[in-house]
C-alpha cells in the first residue's frame, strides 16, 4: 500500500480479483499464494473459441449489438477528461490517411476509449476481445486497401459518436455508433469476395 500509494482496502480489492481470477490462491491459516499455474476461465475460452471460429458478418453483428449499447453508456456516464482523449484519437484518425496502419491504430483505440468511457470493466474487457479478433481479421485480410472515402465517412460518423456522447444524448450515440460500424461493413462487402464475409474457414 506505501509503495503504491493507495490505501489498504484498494490492496485488499485487488488481491481478492486476483483470487477470483486464478493468479493468487487464499490458503486459509497460512496466506495468499501465487499459484503455480493460473487457471483459466472456461466460460472465457469459449467466447474466445466462438471469436476465432466467426465469420467477418458474424463478428460485425457482435459489434453492432456491443458497441451500440457501449455508446450509450458512454454518453450517459463519460466525464469531460474521456471526452476530450477520444476527441485526441479522432484527431489522430484524420491525420494521416496515407498510413492505413495508423489509421487502423486510432480507429481501435478510439473504440477502446469509448468502452473504458462506461466504467464497466466487463465491457471493456468484452471490447478488447472483440477489437483483439478485428485487428487480426484486418491483418489476415489485408483491409489496407479500404478507400479513403471510407475513412473519411469512418472519421465523420466517429465524431457523430463523440459529439452524441458530449451531449450525453444515449439515443444518438448508438444510432450513430451503428451508422459507423454499416460503413465498415459496407466497404468490405465492396472489396471482398461475399464467400469470405460469410464463411470463418476463407482467407
Amino acid at each position: 500500500a506505501t509503495m503504491l500509494g493507495v490505501g489498504r482496502s484498494s490492496v485488499r480489492e485487488a488481491i481478492n480479483a486476483l483470487v477470483v481470477g486464478g493468479v493468487l490462491e487464499a490458503v486459509h491459516g497460512r496466506g495468499t499464494f501465487v499459484t503455480a499455474s493460473p487457471r483459466a476461465d472456461a466460460g472465457l475460452l469459449k467466447l474466445k473459441a466462438a471469436l476465432g471460429a466467426g465469420s467477418l458478418l458474424e463478428l460485425m453483428e457482435a459489434r453492432e449489438l456491443l458497441e451500440s449499447k457501449t455508446a450509450a453508456l458512454a454518453a450517459e456516464r463519460a466525464d469531460t477528461g474521456q471526452i476530450r482523449g477520444l476527441q485526441k484519437v479522432l484527431d489522430r484518425m484524420a491525420g494521416d490517411h496515407a498510413d492505413y496502419a495508423h489509421f487502423l491504430k486510432a480507429d481501435i483505440e478510439f473504440h477502446f476509449r469509448l468502452a473504458e468511457a462506461t466504467d464497466n470493466c466487463v465491457v471493456c474487457e468484452l471490447t478488447k476481445l472483440v477489437l483483439d479478433k478485428v485487428v487480426a481479421q484486418h491483418s489476415e485480410l489485408r483491409t489496407g486497401r479500404l478507400s479513403e472515402a471510407y475513412r473519411d465517412q469512418s472519421v465523420d460518423t466517429a465524431r457523430q459518436v463523440v459529439t452524441a456522447v458530449e451531449r450525453g444524448d444515449k439515443a444518438a450515440a448508438s444510432r450513430w455508433m451503428a451508422t459507423h460500424l454499416n460503413v465498415i461493413r459496407q466497404e468490405l462487402a465492396s472489396i471482398l469476395p461475399e464467400e469470405i464475409i460469410s464463411d470463418p474457414k476463407m482467407k
